[in-house]
C-alpha cells in the first residue's frame, strides 16, 4: 500500500506538470514526457491497489462475512490505508 500511495502522489505530480506544460510548443518534449510518466504512475497505482485488495482478501478469514463482505472489507481497508499513507508521505515529502 505504501508503494501504491507513492505512485498516487507521483501520478498527481506528473499530471499537474503535464497540465501546466500542455500547449506550449517550446516545451513539447517535456510535455510528452510528463504525459508518459503520468500514465505510467497511474497504471502502476491501479495495479498495486488491485494487488493490495487481492492480498487483503486472501488474508481475511471470517465466518460472519461471505465472499462479498470480505471483498468490501478488503476494498475499504486498502482504499483508506492507501489514502492515509499518501497523506503521511505528502507531509514527509514536504518537510524535506
Amino acid at each position: 500500500m505504501t508503494i501504491a500511495a507513492n505512485c498516487a502522489l507521483e501520478y498527481l505530480w506528473w499530471t499537474a506538470k503535464y497540465s501546466a506544460l500542455t500547449g506550449i510548443p517550446k516545451l513539447a518534449e517535456q510535455w510528452t514526457a510528463a504525459g508518459t510518466r503520468a500514465s505510467l504512475y497511474g497504471w502502476s497505482f491501479l495495479a498495486l491497489e488491485a494487488a493490495s485488495i487481492a492480498i487483503l482478501f486472501g488474508v481475511t478469514r471470517s465466518r460472519f462475512l461471505g465472499k462479498a463482505g470480505r471483498f468490501v472489507a478488503s476494498l475499504t481497508i486498502a482504499v483508506v490505508g492507501t489514502g492515509l499513507l499518501a497523506l503521511a508521505l505528502s507531509v514527509i515529502k514536504q518537510g524535506r
